[in-house]
């Protein structure tokens, strides 16, 4: 049995790539105004979420964003380190 892990980074950074260009395309603005005139409970019940889904839609996208450059910077430091013991075992 074989214990080695292999990474087919070209693969993971596309899929990195696709994933930042599908967080970059989410719109996180939803109307603050729904009800003009109207005084209904209904309409102010529903500003009020679609302010909460406003701010949780951002939050997301910056949490997204954020996770997406530490997966980065760790499949770059896999490659980096096995590189690295690729080559002192040639040495050895």
């Amino acid at each position: 049995m074989s214990r080695e892990i292999k990474i087919d980074a070209s693969q993971v950074k596309r899929v990195l790539q696709y994933a930042k260009q599908s967080g970059a395309q989410m719109n996180a603005t939803h109307p603050t105004t729904i009800k003009g005139r109207n005084q209904l409970l209904t309409a102010d019940t529903l500003e009020k979420i679609n302010q909460q889904l406003n701010e949780l839609s951002t939050s997301y996208i910056g949490i997204l964003q954020k996770q997406l450059v530490q997966t980065e910077q760790a499949v770059n430091t896999m490659i980096e380190t096995d590189k690295a013991l690729a080559s002192s075992s040639k040495r050895k």
